[in-house]
This record gives structure tokens, sequence and C-alpha cells, in this order.
């Protein structure tokens, strides 16, 4: 029974040379590159949804603003034609 000492690992493999592991490198930095660029395009385009949102709630804030005042004006208005009305049914 023989044992073979000083070797920590035995290299099965061989190693990758300086060009390819910088190829890999390379490759990797670009898919990093590709998601955090897809990321950040939905991020924008939900800031931009959120915005277009709240741009459109104050929207229809301001209108149903303008529809009750203008309500409340029509109904001002009939009153004021139904008493004018009443005045003229009691001259006849």
């Amino acid at each position: 029974m023989s044992t073979v000492t000083g070797f920590k690992k035995m290299n099965w493999l061989p190693k990758q040379s300086a060009w390819d592991e910088m190829e890999a490198a390379r490759l990797k930095r670009r898919e990093m590159m590709e998601q955090f660029q897809a990321s950040s395009a939905a991020l924008v385009s939900g800031f931009q949804a959120a915005q277009t949102m709240q741009i459109q709630g104050v929207g229809e804030l301001a209108a149903q603003g303008v529809q009750a005042r203008m309500d409340a004006k029509v109904k001002e208005m009939q009153a004021q034609l139904e008493e004018r009305y009443a005045s003229f049914s009691k001259l006849a």
C-alpha cells in the first residue's frame, strides 16, 4: 500500500487559459449589464406609469369638482325658473 503525499488536489481537468478566463468574465459582465439595463427600463416604465396615473387622478378630481359646481349651478337655475314659473301661474 503506497500513499502519495504532497498533493492537495488531483488536476483531472485542465485549467482554462488566461484568454478563456477573460472571455468568460467579459461575457458574465455583459450579461450582468444587460440584466441591469432591463431592470432599469422596467423601473423607468413603472415610474412613468405611476406619474401618468397620478396626473389622470388629479385630472379626474378636477373634473369631479367642476361637475359638482355645475350641478349646483344647474339646480340653482332650476329653482329660479320654478319660482318664475310659479309667479306666472299665479297671474293667470
